[in-house]
């Protein structure tokens, strides 16, 4: 057993007192959730949210609920466990949360059986991180996974699914994204963990877009109900349900779009339209979601706890951001969070007297089920906790500004009413005052901010992105010995405050569908009017590839890549120099590059099918064949599809040879 499983070991089989990270409060579990109740019933407040009507206004609760209503510690003792994630889903896309536009019955009816959270913040921007601290009650400051494909969470850190395992769960997981693949660490626990993204979806997108659509994410997870109810039919189970529709491009089934309003990308920008289709978006999930809990049938429902949450949310073009990952304003950070169970809540529950995370689940959930915590130190803290702390503050971050970009990273802590954000000129807002953060208090009253600006500075340190935990200093010396070196930002790059040039995320965002509209010319004089500017934008120079490529000028394509190299090199990177080495005809060159790739991701299973393609190209079929077995078996989720091509090639060549 090693360092990692022996700590491991010890933490699941040692029960001890949950330690939080900030106001430990002396009582026990049992106390906090019963008193919860008492402490805060004044602010609970009942949201009659309607299948198809507006959200009605909250009203206060007159009376404290029976004590034999009152969830406690261990009040959840052998329920189920059905987590969703709604990515890129922010908490006003509800109709619980307040959009009258929003089509979302199944979740507003699940808001009406539990707990609803007003003041819910993801830690990040971004899938990975925030998956990351969902599944384990840590902050990104403490699991160290600060950006989508190039950071793993480490086998050190438990998981929700490894302490439920331990404790007689059957795990299983149905995700729909390549960001949550297997090799960035997230299957930790989970006896089935699908991320076969290829062998139910259509065409795949280019790189971390790849996805399944939401019917597919709720078949799988049928299956999977059905046949643990075959082989198991009393033990209890921990599924987690992810669903990606959200995330742009937004393509909902035709039936979900309002009348007027289609996919064609075609059509003049509309800010009215892009919400519509996010939307529907939103209600397509919800549907499926819908599609899924019929599944449970009502006897098995009411001994499960479903929790609903979004890994992050979607800005819609305030302050200058259209999707998310850049900025870090309540758009993409605030959240939905329904923790919904009749039995544990009779009756409607809105808390609005404090601010939460998605840190706190994991400690939640154990506290419900009866599970000890072990020896764990968690970032987040029971979402029951009896006394709202009005000095408690959500830790948030966006570093994809410095990876991808060079920019300042961002960090941030948020109050329930107010909030300071960490970036070369510092912002502070009273979010009571102003929820849709546009007045900055530091430009006028700096004192006011000064105490949290400080207390996020300290708990942040220098002002400075650790290195991606896909790149050490060993890996880049093999790489440089390979022929590749990495580019330090230029001076004084890393300190472009991203509000400020979040103006170039839109010109390249336009640049890449002029080009996918046929417009290549025009697209790479908006790209490269940002390289004038930012010529340290990693992002910017694979935008340029990516219109070289798609033009066919590989040549002038390889020398963007090398820019990209140069400032953020990834597997995926290198990967994709090699296939333009194939295409280019250069065997030794492609091999540099799938080596390098290989050094930072041994398993990625496109090396193993570019590899299978030089093999056939020399028709050594049975060397092939290998390659891409050995690709279909260690990375199914991304190679299925070409895989399977590759080997009924070599099949039909074999048979041709016969």
């Amino acid at each position: 057993m090693n360092d990692s499983s022996q700590r491991k070991a010890s933490a699941l089989n040692t029960p001890c007192p949950r330690v939080r990270v900030e106001h430990a409060h002396p009582m026990s579990s049992e106390r906090r959730l019963r008193s919860w109740f008492g402490a805060c019933i004044a602010t609970l407040a009942l949201a009659a949210c309607g299948d198809d009507a507006p959200p009605k206004a909250p009203t206060s609760v007159a009376a404290p609920v029976a004590a034999d209503a009152t969830p406690r510690a261990g009040a959840a003792s052998g329920f189920n466990v059905l987590l969703v994630t709604l990515d890129t889903v922010r908490a006003d896309a509800l109709g619980c949360y307040g959009d009258p536009k929003a089509r979302t019955p199944v979740l507003d009816r699940l808001a009406r059986t539990g707990v609803r959270f007003e003041r819910a913040l993801a830690p990040a921007p971004i899938t990975l991180p925030s998956h990351s601290t969902l599944m384990t009650g840590l902050d990104p400051l403490t699991h160290n996974v600060r950006n989508n494909g190039t950071f793993r969470l480490a086998s050190e850190h438990l998981t929700l699914a490894e302490r439920l395992a331990a404790h007689g769960y059957a795990t299983a997981a149905v995700v729909s994204a390549i960001v949550l693949d297997a090799r960035f660490g997230l299957d930790q626990g989970f006896a089935s963990y699908d991320d076969e993204l290829h062998l139910d979806s259509g065409a795949p997108r280019e790189g971390m877009f790849r996805e399944r659509r939401a019917n597919k994410v709720t078949d799988r997870a049928r299956e999977w109900l059905a046949a643990h109810e075959r082989t198991a039919p009393g033990q209890p189970f921990f599924l987690w349900a992810h669903y990606f529709d959200a995330h742009y491009p937004y393509e909902a089934p035709a039936q979900f779009l309002p009348p007027g309003v289609s996919n064609d990308p075609a059509q003049a920008y509309s800010a009215e339209r892009i919400r519509a289709q996010y939307l529907a978006e939103v209600a397509f999930v919800d549907a499926e979601l819908g599609r899924l809990l019929e599944a449970f049938g009502p006897e098995k429902l009411a001994r499960t706890l479903v929790v609903v949450t979004a890994d992050h949310g979607e800005s819609l073009g305030a302050h200058g951001e259209h999707t998310h990952s850049l900025l870090i304003y309540d758009g993409v950070m605030r959240v939905p969070l329904i923790v919904s169970s009749p039995a544990l809540f009779p009756a409607i529950q809105h808390v609005a007297d404090r601010v939460v995370g998605l840190v706190d689940v994991a400690p939640t959930l154990l506290e419900l089920l009866g599970v000890p915590p072990g020896d764990t130190r968690f970032d987040g803290r029971s979402l029951f906790d009896a006394t709202p702390d009005p000095e408690r503050a959500i830790y948030g971050e966006s570093l994809v500004t410095y990876y991808n970009h060079g920019w300042a990273p961002l960090h941030s802590l948020t109050r329930l009413e107010d909030k300071v954000i960490r970036a070369p000129r510092p912002e502070h807002y009273d979010l009571k005052r102003d929820p849709l953060e546009r007045d900055n208090l530091m430009l006028k009253a700096p004192q006011r901010g000064q105490a949290l600006l400080t207390r996020l500075e300290r708990l942040t340190g220098p002002a400075v992105a650790p290195a991606e935990s896909g790149l050490s200093a060993d890996d880049a010396r093999e790489l440089a010995a390979l022929g590749y070196t990495r580019s330090e930002p230029q001076q004084g790059a890393a300190q472009v405050d991203p509000k400020d040039a979040i103006v170039t995320w839109a010109l390249l965002t336009n640049a890449q569908a002029a080009s996918v509209a046929g417009r290549h010319d025009e697209a790479l004089r908006e790209i490269r009017k940002v390289l004038a500017q930012h010529p340290g934008d990693a992002f910017a120079w694979q935008s340029e590839y990516a219109v070289l490529n798609r033009r066919g000028a590989l040549e002038e394509a390889r020398a963007a890549l090398e820019h990209v190299i140069e400032l953020n090199p990834s597997a995926e990177v290198y990967v994709r120099m090699a296939w333009l080495q194939f295409q280019l005809g250069r065997r030794p060159e492609c091999e540099r590059a799938l080596a390098a790739a290989e050094l930072l991701e041994p398993e990625h299973g496109d090396i193993a099918l570019i590899r299978g393609e030089w093999l056939f190209k020399e028709r050594r079929f049975e060397e092939a064949r290998e390659q891409f077995q050995r690709a279909l078996a260690i990375d199914p989720g991304r190679t299925s599809e070409s895989a399977g091509m590759g080997i009924r090639a070599v099949e039909n060549a074999l048979a041709g040879q016969r």
